[in-house]
């Protein structure tokens, strides 16, 4: 690694060492987002390693990002399963245009094709929400949205691998990034190391402006602000929200401090994919239920059979929304025959009621 970056990552974890401190000093009615879930606490305390690696092993960061996706190296060596893989990745892109065709950065993990592209688990699953964007015309609205530039907001962006994919396919645009420090530490380094000719400001207590002063973000392609200063940034409006798989992780009070955020702030669209109700998190409850209370939904059905819901899932889902208002929940059920999957994930493109047009 060379010295600028590895300054670069050395700068970041004294960034993320500091929000952590300055996280403890708040109390607990400072910000419903603050401090993660129980079911999210246990994941940070399994990468709670990451800040003592040395500088230069953030060379390697996309080893350790299964801590959050799940979608690890060790996996492509087994050739059994590459096949399917392929096969699912090619009937992802058939009718994409090239140039909204994603693949794995330099240094990533995946299989590879003759002419050098790798995909992953992971670029698929960011495969997916590009495709929903372009299909239903939201990338071409932001790409004729005129001379502006753009703000997009990603509420829990993991590593880091959606912004990367998206702020390259925009441009123009300024990508902010909401999350816990525990995780920012993940997305700063991927991105700082990814994008060295962009600007990224992460954030830091006496250098950011109150209420998020939008001449001075829209300076940065990247910013990434801790989930515990949400409400400094009530005076933007955003273009385009997003969020992939972490509503599912949080309380439902935390949840619902996001959602009218969004609600306030959204002049576009919000993109959720998430699971409808995580069983193992018991702090949520049907998260569906919550974004119809302040959104019109538009679920996207997803166009691979390899995706849809076995008609079982379908048919509990639907009964435990319904049933959940009056105070009936299921019990025990058995569990899903070998190979089918158990968890229910919803893919809605939202609009806030009475959407505003002003930025």
């Amino acid at each position: 690694m060379d010295p600028s970056r590895r300054e670069s990552i050395k700068e970041i974890k004294s960034r993320i060492a500091m929000m952590l401190e300055e996280r403890q000093r708040l109390t607990s009615s400072s910000s419903r987002t603050a401090s993660p879930s129980k079911f999210w606490s246990d994941f940070c305390s399994f990468f709670d390693y990451l800040p003592s690696l040395p500088d230069e092993a953030f060379a390697n960061l996309r080893l350790h990002t299964y801590h959050l996706t799940g979608d690890t190296y060790q996996s492509y060596y087994f050739k059994s399963e590459i096949a399917s893989m392929r096969a699912r990745w090619e009937e992802l892109i058939r009718d994409v245009p090239a140039a909204y065709v994603l693949r794995e950065p330099e240094g990533g993990i995946g299989f590879s094709y003759d002419d050098g592209t790798v995909v992953s688990r992971d670029v698929m699953r960011c495969q997916r929400v590009v495709n929903t964007l372009y299909d239903s015309g939201t990338l071409t609205a932001l790409a004729n949205a005129g001379g502006q530039r753009k703000l997009v907001l990603e509420i829990g962006a993991g590593y880091g691998g959606l912004a990367h994919q998206l702020s390259n396919l925009l441009g123009n645009t300024t990508y902010v990034i909401v999350d816990l420090p525990e995780t920012m530490l993940f997305s700063a380094s991927y991105l700082a190391l990814l994008n060295p000719g962009k600007k990224l400001y992460l954030y830091r207590g006496d250098d950011f402006p109150k209420r998020g002063n939008r001449d001075f973000l829209t300076a940065f392609d990247f910013v990434l602000i801790p989930n515990y200063k949400l409400d400094e940034l009530r005076d933007l409006r955003f273009d385009l929200v997003l969020n992939v798989a972490s509503l599912q992780e949080m309380r439902a009070d935390q949840v619902a401090e996001y959602l009218d955020f969004i609600s306030d702030t959204c002049k576009g669209v919000f993109y959720s994919w998430n699971q409808d109700d995580q069983p193992e998190n018991s702090e949520l409850g049907n998260l569906s239920k919550m974004l119809r209370a302040r959104f019109e939904l538009a679920e996207v059905v997803p166009k691979s059979v390899t995706n849809h819901l076995t008609a079982r899932e379908l048919i509990v889902s639907k009964l435990k929304e319904l049933m959940q208002p009056v105070g009936i929940r299921f019990g025990v059920l058995k569990p899903f025959p070998a190979g089918r999957r158990r968890y229910v994930e919803r893919e809605y493109l939202c609009r806030p009621f009475g959407l505003r047009s002003n930025s």
